[in-house]
């Protein structure tokens, strides 16, 4: 196995749900060992979440691939006594509980930083540490309603949210982000950082255009609420093929436009002047969407995609999950992989997306609850008869 670039880091884990634990999973992806720390008995509250076979909650296993899990009871004396002894030899400590959680358990950062000067902590929570806000719960549906997302997304008449976790996990994209950030000036100052990473503050960036579409533009959100449709340009959008099926199309400049025009049949279009600039189709996008429909009901979707691609025209399929997962590019790229896991056999998780030279990513399945909790003991001089009662005491 080759060099990975975080082979010699050991991270500590305190983190459930999604926004902590996918932090950890991109660090281990990449050859960190990262110990993801469970409530004895109960665990990750993600292990509990469906689909759930035998012993394995699918929802836990996509977020928590190339780990080790140890069972630890903070609340308990012993159990911050082995936490203190792990910090002690960690580089990175992730936690995603609600703020100030970590500080009444006594394993905050300014604790830490007594026996691990050096130690790079990042919290990961809805509305930050400090704020008016930093004490309310927080769940991506309920992030994704505060920063705008449900009222943004959807159509007109319907507001809906994204169906994926999606601000946990940009909060974990801006945490791994944030971590690689304090590793450099740490290898630079030899000091240590703590992070503070919000789901909403994330979010909030998300918006991106949207944040001029009503501020400079005076657009109301249900005015930006397209459905499917974009607002800047047209045709930018799935129109039903003759199959039923929808094809993508996206006519991004006025080039798109005429070769359009051309390949589906349509050159009467192009001297239309209802349709001669991008802005002019935006005002008539009712008359032009009536037409497209109308022409593309001649042929089935992959045809219409062949054509168009020949034309030089940007356009795709609108896949189902399941298309998706047996896709040619999934396949060839092994962006969604078979792992085998004790007593169900292959399961499906996701790869790391990003392909470097020198190693590949090695996707190893998610640990079961407490799996390695005899081992990390014991590297830190704990004896089996030790772990045994530690056992009966309920810490471990």
């Amino acid at each position: 196995m080759k060099f990975k670039p975080f082979d010699e880091l050991f991270v500590l884990e305190l983190g459930q749900a999604v926004a902590g634990p996918y932090i950890g999973t991109l660090l281990a992806d990449l050859g960190a060992e990262v110990i993801h720390i469970e409530r004895p008995k109960v665990g990750d509250l993600a292990r509990h979440w469906i689909p759930i076979r035998g012993d394995l909650s699918f929802y836990f296993g996509v977020v928590n691939r190339n780990k080790k899990s140890i069972t630890l009871d903070l609340k308990h004396e012993k159990g911050k006594e082995i936490f203190f002894k792990l910090a002690e030899k960690a580089d990175i400590i992730i936690e995603n509980f609600v703020p100030g959680v970590v500080k009444k358990l006594g394993v905050d950062y300014e604790a830490i930083k007594k026996v691990k000067p050096d130690i790079i902590y990042c919290h990961v929570s809805g509305f930050g540490q400090d704020g008016p806000y930093r004490d309310r719960p927080a769940f991506d549906q309920l992030i994704q309603g505060e920063a705008g997302i449900i009222s943004y997304t959807g159509t007109r008449e319907t507001p809906c949210k994204i169906n994926v976790p999606i601000t946990d996990l940009l909060a974990s994209m801006y945490g791994i982000y944030g971590i690689l950030a304090a590793l450099l000036r740490r290898e630079r100052t030899g000091e240590g950082m703590e992070i503070d990473i919000s789901l909403f503050d994330c979010a909030v960036t998300m918006m991106l255009n949207l944040m001029n579409m009503a501020i400079v533009e005076g657009m109301g959100d249900e005015e930006l609420r397209m459905g499917t449709k974009y607002f800047l340009a047209t045709p930018y959008e799935p129109y039903p093929a003759g199959d039923g099926k929808l094809v993508n199309i996206v006519v991004a400049t006025e080039w798109h436009w005429k070769e359009f025009c051309k390949a589906v049949g349509l050159e009467n279009l192009v001297d239309d002047p209802r349709f001669a600039t991008n802005q002019e189709r935006l005002r008539h996008r009712e008359e032009l969407e009536k037409i497209i429909i109308e022409k593309l009901k001649e042929k089935p979707r992959d045809e219409w995609i062949e054509i168009l691609l020949k034309a030089g025209v940007p356009c795709g399929a609108v896949n189902t999950i399941k298309e998706v997962i047996e896709h040619p590019q999934t396949n060839y790229r092994k962006t969604v992989v078979d792992v085998e896991y004790p007593g169900l056999g292959k399961i499906k998780l996701f790869n790391n997306p990003v392909k470097f030279s020198e190693f590949e990513v090695e996707v190893r399945r998610p640990p079961k609850l407490g799996e390695h909790t005899e081992e990390v003991l014991k590297s830190i001089g704990l004896s089996e008869s030790e772990i045994e009662k530690l056992r009966e005491e309920g810490v471990v």
